[in-house]
């Protein structure tokens, strides 16, 4: 790919990417270890988010064919929380492993 930018002209994105590593907060290059550790949090955590969406499908179900709306909006805010903490596990997961 041919540098076709002018002398002087740069990118917000260029402009950016300097003062970064000016600081000392360059773009960090993984190791293929740490982009395999990263892949593999990702498939677990998208089972068990599949995990909870299947748990709680049957219970919505259940709760909508009673005509249960007190007991549907708690099933669902319980989906969203659970759904939350596992996708906040994944987060903490993937701090460590770029950090380590």
């Amino acid at each position: 790919m041919a540098e076709t930018k002018q002398a002087g002209l740069k990118s917000s994105f260029d402009l950016a990417m300097e003062r970064m590593a000016q600081r000392g907060e360059g773009i960090a290059s993984l190791s293929p270890e740490k982009k395999e550790a990263l892949a593999e949090i990702g498939r677990q955590t998208q089972a068990k988010i599949a995990e909870v969406e299947i748990l709680f499908e049957k219970k919505l179900v259940e709760a909508r064919a009673g005509n249960d709306a007190e007991k549907t909006a708690k099933l669902v805010e319980e989906k969203r929380t659970a759904i939350l903490r596992i996708q906040s596990r994944d987060e903490d997961e993937r701090r460590k492993v770029r950090g380590a």
